[in-house]
């Protein structure tokens, strides 16, 4: 750590912690299955808000068809493995480079438009994708698609337990996590944001805003495909619903919720609003049916009303942010310079 400031190296200590907690959790709910499907639901949720984040978020392109680029990923992965009898790890793989690029071809032209436009063709691809599956015998029309029970097997990506799904989720967001970081501080970034902020100026210093908008919806559709691939293989079953923008919807609320302008944003935003959805789901969901929706409604709202640029966001400017770096993690006036 030769170079580094001592408030970096207390940050990436406590970074450190949290995954080693993190690592650890399972050994104590290993005994408690609803919980650690809480902890996984977390995990693909928060992933697929950082998909969205990365075209939404870093990118300016507001996009509701994320569901569709998650269950196409779930159809052709689960596709390969019942009827061409693949393996999943390779039919995932493949299930990533096919929406990617049908993602990257179909939406190409569609970058001509802007704002609200733009939102509206991703709204009717989603549909569109929805609609031709449910018609679709190969797929198993409305019905869907059952993947096979058997004995445990990591090869075969099938466990009797939630714990390796839950290690696997684990690193997929992990993984997501640190590429959007990279991302994020890179030249790819750099265009993305200054996109964002106006794409005449990007224009103008060199950047070609539609090839970059395609790069980034390249990578936003394949990660959401490796989600659906991981969400097929977790329930064994998928069906059109799966698709439905209802759910592209649940994929944004995290970033807007923890701060759409921040890497971390989706995660801290996944964690709060899933924990509590399922905890009002779970407790009151038998006196009011669809609380867990309601939820989600009324914190966009408040976090819209009084914190627009999200939790993270107020918490950047908080007097809460000065303590922990001048009291717990000793920020000094050489590293706010730095």
């Amino acid at each position: 750590m030769k170079g580094l400031s001592q408030y970096t190296i207390r940050k990436r200590i406590a970074m450190a912690l949290l995954m080693i907690l993190l690592l650890a959790i399972p050994l104590f709910l290993s005994g408690k299955p609803y919980l650690m499907n809480v902890f996984i639901l977390i995990f693909y949720t928060s992933t697929m808000s950082m998909a969205w984040n990365l075209l939404g978020g870093m990118t300016g392109q507001n996009s509701l068809g994320h569901a569709a680029y998650m269950g196409l990923g779930a159809y052709v992965a689960s596709l390969f493995v019942t009827k061409a009898g693949m393996n999943p790890w390779l039919a995932m793989v493949l299930s990533v480079v096919i929406v990617g690029g049908i993602a990257g071809v179909v939406f190409y032209p569609c970058f001509l438009l802007k704002g609200p436009y733009f939102t509206l063709v991703t709204i009717a691809f989603g549909e569109t994708i929805r609609q031709f599956v449910i018609n679709w015998d190969f797929a198993g029309k409305a019905t869907g698609i059952s993947l096979p029970f058997g004995a445990q097997s990591f090869a075969e990506f099938r466990f009797m337990s939630k714990v390796p799904y839950y290690y696997i989720g684990l690193a997929m967001i992990v993984g997501v996590y640190i590429l959007m970081k990279i991302i994020s501080r890179s030249k790819f970034g750099f265009a993305l944001r200054t996109i964002r902020e106006d794409e005449d100026v990007a224009a103008a210093i060199g950047i070609k805003p539609m090839r970059y908008k395609v790069y980034a919806l390249i990578v936003s559709a394949m990660i959401a495909a490796m989600v659906g691939s991981f969400y097929a293989y977790y329930n064994r079953y998928i069906d059109p619903d799966l698709m439905l923008q209802t759910y592209s919807v649940e994929f944004v609320l995290p970033a807007i919720v923890g701060g759409a302008a921040f890497v971390e944003g989706p995660l801290v935003g996944g964690a709060i609003l899933i924990t509590l959805s399922e905890f009002l789901r779970n407790e009151f969901g038998a006196i009011l049916p669809g609380i867990n929706l309601i939820l989600y409604a009324v914190v966009l709202l408040v976090v819209i009303r009084f914190r627009p640029v999200g939790l993270l966001g107020w918490y950047s400017q908080s007097k809460a942010k000065a303590f922990v770096d001048t009291k717990i993690l000793k920020k000094t006036d050489a590293d706010k310079e730095a």
